[in-house]
């Protein structure tokens, strides 16, 4: 009796991993698309909230998840394709990637038992039963860009990119089809397995993708769909790597702490380098996210922090290219801002001012 017997597309499940900077439109897009492959989707949210605000726009279930233990991942997923939904949203997948660096330490004995926790969390995405979108958040870095100003002149303003997503090397090949969406909101193909999707970009992607995935899944045997019995979420507090019903999307709540160790410490790391004081840390984040300890932050709000002091740490070196004294920076500050410390600024001006900074000649005394 043969091993083997003819290859079909029986039973496919689509694979599709979104990553991008925080603000590129990932969760939108990845709801604008789940929409399109089926008609009940579950989102396991992992951003305190962020799939809910568009509850007004999409229809599905959610399950904030607090612990992100890629346990927690494994069950939710396994709940949802036991209630019979059709498309599950994991966004987004980089949390367990942070969980997985806390979980392993600093040394390299800890990854042998992480490991094989990370081999059953992609297991359980490649072999459900559900169509599975995954986002994961991108590493940022900064390029600057020119632009045409209201005066005519060409200018260069600092330009948010994302580069390689937040999780282990290689996640993309567990995927059929992986992308990476900019801050104009257009998705770039960078592997697929469907022909018809390769090395295309798309903006906004939703309805168009989708088509091309249903289509490139044509010639499957027809499946039974189970309509979803939807549960009302108990309100009481998580246990550890204790399985969660799916409930409604509802209203954001209010934010809370941050989850994500690996971005606290890198925050902290940053304010160490710049040595602020706590006077500085406490004005620039009231500037910039009305708090004043980077404890109060989200993950959210942590990462566009690292952002801001990554801009922050570029100013600094134009200005000591420049030769600059503390008088002469403080001056220019006051006269384009009325504010004479940088860490008093907000993003947008002080990526104005690292703008400024780039046109300036360097001092040749």
């Amino acid at each position: 009796m043969s091993l083997f017997k003819k290859a079909t597309k029986s039973q496919i499940k689509i694979r599709l991993a979104l990553s991008g900077a925080s603000g590129s439109g990932k969760t939108f897009s990845a709801l604008a698309i789940a929409s399109e492959l089926g008609n009940s989707i579950a989102v396991i949210d992992t951003e305190h909230g962020s799939a809910s605000r568009y509850a007004d726009k999409f229809q599905f279930d959610v399950c904030e998840l607090t612990n992100h233990h890629p346990g927690q991942y494994i069950q939710a997923i396994e709940s949802a394709e036991q209630s019979g939904y059709e498309v599950i949203i994991i966004d987004s997948l980089s949390h367990a990637w942070f969980s997985e660096l806390e979980l392993a330490g600093k040394g390299f004995d800890g990854w042998k038992n992480v490991r094989p926790l990370e081999r059953k969390l992609i297991d359980a995405m490649v072999g459900s039963k559900c169509h599975i979108i995954a986002t994961m958040r991108s590493k940022t870095e900064y390029l600057m860009e020119e632009y045409q100003a209201r005066d005519g002149k060409t200018k260069t303003a600092p330009k948010k990119i994302g580069t390689a997503p937040i999780q282990s090397a290689g996640i993309e090949y567990e995927f059929d089809v992986a992308g990476e969406m900019d801050y104009q909101h257009i998705l770039t193909i960078s592997k697929s397995r469907c022909s018809e999707l390769t090395d295309r970009t798309f903006l906004n992607p939703g309805r168009e993708i989708a088509e091309i995935l249903k289509n490139w899944m044509q010639g499957a045997e027809p499946q039974t769909v189970v309509t979803p019995q939807f549960v009302a979420t108990p309100k009481v507090a998580p246990a550890p790597i204790a399985t969660k019903q799916l409930k409604a999307a509802a209203p954001t709540p209010k934010p809370l702490p941050t989850t994500n160790p690996a971005a606290s410490s890198a925050v902290a790391d940053t304010l160490h380098q710049l040595k602020w004081t706590d006077f500085q840390i406490q004005n620039c984040l009231a500037a910039n996210f009305d708090k004043v300890s980077p404890t109060e932050l989200n993950d959210e709000e942590l990462l566009d922090f690292l952002d801001y002091l990554a801009v922050f740490e570029a100013t600094s070196a134009e200005v000591k290219r420049l030769k600059w004294t503390p008088e002469q920076g403080k001056d220019v500050l006051k006269h384009q801002f009325g504010i004479e410390t940088r860490n008093n600024l907000n993003f947008k001006q002080l990526s104005e001012f690292l703008e400024l900074l780039k046109q300036q000649p360097a001092n040749s005394n």
